[in-house]
């Protein structure tokens, strides 16, 4: 079994995010790159970070992408990339 990931893709003018979660990164984000995924196909160039590692569940998954996506998971981001500045 796979460990699943909550990743966080971040275009490059820092004016988008797309949070989501997938148990393979890799093929993910060249899905992503390559325009393969109706959400982000607009986005233009981006850099990603992982939230978080989940172990191989994937309900538990579902359930750490919809915190990242909720109000108090934004302002966590926010948080994360005001760090990733200083």
């Amino acid at each position: 079994m796979n460990n699943y990931f909550i990743y966080l893709l971040i275009s490059q003018d820092k004016q988008r995010t797309y949070t989501g979660f997938t148990d393979n990164i890799e093929n993910r984000i060249k899905k992503h790159k390559t325009k393969g995924v109706r959400t982000t196909k607009n986005f233009g160039d981006f850099g990603y970070i992982i939230l978080e590692k989940v172990l191989p569940d994937e309900r538990l998954a579902r359930e750490a992408e919809k915190y990242w996506k909720s109000a108090s998971g934004r302002r966590r981001i926010k948080e994360i990339l005001k760090n990733k500045e200083d």
